[in-house]
């Protein structure tokens, strides 16, 4: 991974590793936020009912694909509520990554059918890409016996894992007790509850227990986390999705991101969805993240939102590299500082964690993607002296 200006022609700017968003809804595309009032499981019934409503599923996360191609972003990693159809508009789009397919079910019987069924659509979809996996949404909402059913699944078809795990002091709360606003939160939706009894093990042990760290599972938001959930994680080599917009959102407390990465832990960045942030632009939450937390170093930053998803998602890395004859996945911001060539690599990336200079062009695997504002047609001509160089 490396930042270099660029100079030739009519070109001025600095060129970056493609981005790369490990953790994005993109069937709930173009919903505003919903306020994050009361506790966390009234926003997920909000989130219940934004669902139910939905209509045109492949064509909003075709769209939202297409928006996050345009503004950098090189892959993602999708959570697909939809059974498919998400998955089918990703595809469309173009843009690379993994679409999780969502396995929901607190009953046990329901967990074991929605199992069932994602396998099947996932032998439907066709699945010999590697862009295909499974994700059991939360230690709340899928039964406790079926997640290490999901897990040996995984593991046997080689598909890779993601799950929303240790988001909130709540949940963690409702593993170790079996109270809270989550036990309430299952009264009031009539499901029954995914245990018999609370296992007494936080989110991140009850995980290892299930066997999903063992099969490569992705740590989505990974909030709530203690000395020896860390420990955990590192002895895994598993990696956590941060969205530093959904945890502004909730205003919760500062991520223990520096000591995942003093651990060792790989650490990616996702946006989640519109309904808890300001957007998908993943470059502009970097930038408001490195804003936000001085206290992490940018390299660390830059490299969550390159080369930490590549790894999270199980992505060629070879395609965060730049050399000659390479179809590197990269964008250009600009225009470039003056003397850019003598700010160095710290000089470079204080400029392009801190400034608002914007994408001008993205490239993935070698191929021009049109930015998302080329009105004054700088990015056309841009485009145009860089083919003409071959």
């Amino acid at each position: 991974m490396s930042l270099e200006p660029c100079r030739a022609a009519s070109i001025d700017a600095v060129l970056v590793p493609g981005l790369v968003n490990a953790h994005s809804h993109l069937d709930l595309g173009g919903h505003a936020p919903l306020p994050a009032t009361g506790d966390f499981t009234g926003w997920l019934l909000g989130i219940g009912a934004t669902r139910q409503a939905a209509r045109d599923v492949a064509e909003r996360a075709e769209r939202e694909a297409r928006q996050l191609l345009r503004s950098g972003v090189a892959a993602v990693g999708d959570v697909d509520g939809t059974g498919g159809e998400g998955a089918r508009g990703r595809r469309r789009s173009t843009l690379r990554g993994v679409s999780y397919l969502e396995v929901v079910g607190v009953r046990r019987d329901d967990a074991r059918s929605r199992l069932a069924r994602m396998l099947e659509a996932i032998d439907r979809l066709g699945a010999g890409t590697g862009d295909l996996g499974l994700s059991p949404h939360a230690p709340y909402s899928v039964h406790a016996d079926v997640l290490p059913e999901i897990a040996r699944a995984a593991s046997r078809r080689g598909l890779p894992l993601a799950m929303h795990l240790a988001e909130t002091e709540e949940e963690t709360r409702y593993l170790l007790h079996g109270d809270g606003p989550f036990a309430r939160f299952l009264e009031v939706i009539g499901r029954g509850a995914p245990f018999e009894r609370p296992p007494g093990l936080r989110p991140i042990a009850y995980a290892e227990a299930a066997g999903l760290l063992e099969a490569g599972c992705v740590v989505v938001h990974g909030n709530d986390l203690d000395d020896d959930d860390i420990g955990i994680l590192a002895r895994h080599a598993a990696s956590v999705v941060y969205c530093h917009g959904t945890h502004r959102h909730f205003d919760r407390p500062a991520h223990r991101l520096g000591d995942l990465l003093t651990a060792g832990v790989n650490v990616a960045l996702g946006t989640d969805s519109g309904l808890s942030n300001r957007g998908v632009d993943l470059f502009a939450e970097l930038r408001r993240l490195a804003r936000e937390r001085s206290d992490l170093p940018p390299v660390a930053l830059l490299a969550a939102a390159t080369t930490g998803g590549r790894r999270a998602l199980r992505l060629d890395p070879g395609a965060a590299c730049f050399a000659p004859g390479s179809t590197a996945d990269a964008l250009l911001v600009g225009p470039a500082p003056n003397q850019a060539e003598q700010l160095g690599a710290q000089g470079l990336l204080q400029w392009l964690l801190h400034g608002e200079d914007p994408v001008l062009a993205s490239w993935h695997h070698g191929e021009p993607v049109t930015p998302l504002d080329a009105a004054d047609g700088r990015t056309s001509g841009l485009l145009d002296t860089l083919r003409a160089q071959g």
